[in-house]
C-alpha cells in the first residue's frame, strides 16, 4: 500500500488479538521512527517508554479508565515530554550535534543563543506547553510509520498522566506522559476495524485563498 491507502486503512484499534506480538524487529524500526521525528529547533524535548511488563501494565489499567488495550496490545508505548525543558537540553543537542557534524561549538554559537532565547523568554508552562506539541508531531510520525507496516495502533489521551508518573517513575527522570499508545494487531472482533471511516469531505476543511 501507498501512505494514502495506510492511512484509510488505519483506525484507533479497540480490540487487540492477544495472540499476535510485533517483532522485535518492527518495535526497533518504530522506535527509529520516533527518533527521527520532527521537532522545533531539533530540540527533540521528548522520550518515549515501552512498557513490556504485564504487572505494570495491568497497575496502569485502572489509571487508563480501563480501556483493554492497554493490557491487550502487543506493547505498550508511552510518548513523553521532558519537564521544563531549559538550557540543559540545549546544551546536550549542540554537543549531539558538533559531535555528530564534525564541526567547532563556535560555529553554531548564534544558533545557540537564539535556542537558549527562545526558552528562556517563556514561563515553565509555556515551556511545557511547546514540548507537548512537539510531542504531537511524533506521535503523527510513529502513527503513520506504524500504518505503513500494517500494525495496529490506538492513541489515547485519556489517561491519568498523574498516576502514569508515579507508576511508571516519570517524575525522578522528569518527564510527563502526554500521550498512551497501545500497539499490536486487531482482533476479528473488533466491529470498528470494517466499518466505514467517517472524516468531512475535503470541500468543508479545506480553505483556499
Amino acid at each position: 500500500m501507498n501512505l494514502l491507502d495506510s492511512l484509510r486503512w488505519r483506525y484507533a484499534t479497540k480490540i487487540f488479538d492477544k495472540t499476535k506480538k510485533v517483532s522485535q524487529t518492527d518495535l526497533e524500526e518504530i522506535l527509529e521512527a520516533f527518533r527521527l521525528s520532527a521537532s522545533s529547533f531539533w530540540l527533540q524535548p521528548w522520550k518515549i517508554v515501552v512498557v513490556e511488563n504485564k504487572e505494570l501494565r495491568a497497575k496502569l489499567l485502572p489509571a487508563s479508565w480501563n480501556q483493554p488495550q492497554i493490557v491487550d496490545a502487543s506493547h505498550l508505548l508511552v510518548l513523553t515530554r521532558l519537564e521544563n525543558p531549559n538550557d540543559d537540553l540545549v546544551e546536550n543537542y549542540l554537543n549531539d550535534l558538533v559531535k555528530t557534524r564534525g564541526i567547532k561549538r563556535e560555529d553554531v554559537a548564534g544558533y545557540e543563543d537564539m535556542m537558549k532565547w527562545f526558552l528562556n523568554s517563556k514561563s515553565v508552562e509555556e515551556r511545557n506547553l511547546w514540548a507537548s506539541r512537539q510531542v504531537n508531531i511524533a506521535l503523527w510520525n510513529v502513527l503513520a510509520f506504524l500504518a505503513s507496516k500494517w500494525i495496529d495502533s490506538c492513541p489515547m489521551e485519556w489517561f491519568d498522566p498523574k498516576a502514569y508518573g508515579e507508576i511508571l517513575g516519570l517524575d525522578t527522570l522528569w518527564l510527563n506522559a502526554q500521550v498512551v499508545l497501545p500497539i499490536g494487531y486487531r482482533s476479528h472482533d473488533d466491529k470498528y476495524a470494517t466499518a466505514p471511516k467517517v472524516r468531512f469531505p475535503l470541500q468543508d476543511i479545506v480553505v483556499k485563498m
